[in-house]
């Protein structure tokens, strides 16, 4: 039976994590992280991929993203925590992890953090730790994160002032965020589907402002509080050899410091268009 649409998990505090569920209920469960400026709602491009090969995506707002209330953590790792609260809400034992982007940090930490509760971890054009190099990453995103080492507020401002052109003019919104792009993601986002699932979970992202982004930029920036070479589950890592916003050397770090981790590089596939095929991407996690 589908059972698709918003829940709300609510923290022992009272704090709520707003988390969206798309699939059927006995379905292979996906914990899906979604990347910085980004929302739950990016999960809805992949949900009939994730329905073809018979995959439940459960995919949260991380704290203070779209509909999750304001947390604050101290570092990557701690953010394990609310993904224990989502798997025990749906009394789910275990999950794969999929961290894309930005997100791909967040489910590492889980691997990492609670490896009895992941069987299997994807990460996709996912951004590495903050000592990594910055070759081949468009001039706009290295400055974004060296500002975020010492002003992650200032990012998460600007972020957000992004979400604002995107809600009054989606255009010209789409036409500032391929500066500096390769072809393959500017023609990716040519696709009214992906372009259109963008536009919405960046919007979404900053429905409470950027106080979420502000945090994500902070703890991205700052040591994350565990080690990739204690990953012992089997690890897929994905890149295009032409992403600009993190740089494939990224994945080649990543597949090194993960003990038994695929590597998969796609030429001429950028962040953006890697998505295009996202029956593709998910295949690994059905097996």
């Amino acid at each position: 039976m589908r059972n698709d649409g918003r829940m709300e998990v609510r923290r022992g505090d009272g704090r709520v994590i707003a988390v969206e569920v798309l699939g059927d209920q006995d379905a292979t469960p996906v914990l899906v992280c979604h990347g910085l400026a980004d929302s739950r709602l990016g999960a809805q491009w992949l949900g009939g991929a994730a329905q073809d090969l018979g995959l439940r995506l459960i995919a949260p707002d991380r704290p203070g993203t779209g509909g999750s209330d304001r947390r604050w953590l101290s570092q990557v790792a701690e953010w394990a925590d609310d993904a224990t609260l989502i798997l025990d809400t749906l009394r789910i034992d275990s999950a794969a992890l999929l961290g894309v982007s930005g997100g791909g940090p967040f489910a590492a930490a889980c691997a990492a953090q609670i490896p009895g509760r992941v069987r299997g971890l994807m990460l996709v054009a996912a951004l590495g730790l903050p000592d990594w190099p910055t070759r081949g990453m468009a001039a706009g995103e290295q400055l974004s994160l060296t500002l975020a080492r010492r002003v992650p507020e200032f990012g998460g401002w600007s972020l957000d002032r992004l979400a604002g052109l995107a809600r009054r003019w989606p255009q010209a919104f789409l036409r500032l965020s391929a500066t500096a792009q390769p072809e393959a993601d500017i023609r990716a986002l040519q696709d009214p589907g992906l372009r259109d699932a963008f536009v919405a979970s960046y919007i979404e992202s900053f429905r409470r402002g950027g106080w979420g982004a502000a945090q994500d930029l902070r703890l991205l920036t700052r040591p994350w509080g565990f080690d990739l070479s204690s990953i012992k589950t089997p690890t897929w890592v994905l890149h295009g050899d032409a992403d600009t916003t993190v740089p494939v050397q990224h994945a080649r770090l990543y597949a090194d410091a993960i003990p038994g981790a695929q590597l998969q590089i796609y030429p001429g596939e950028g962040h953006f268009s890697i998505l295009s095929r996202p029956q593709e991407v998910l295949a690994p996690l059905a097996e």
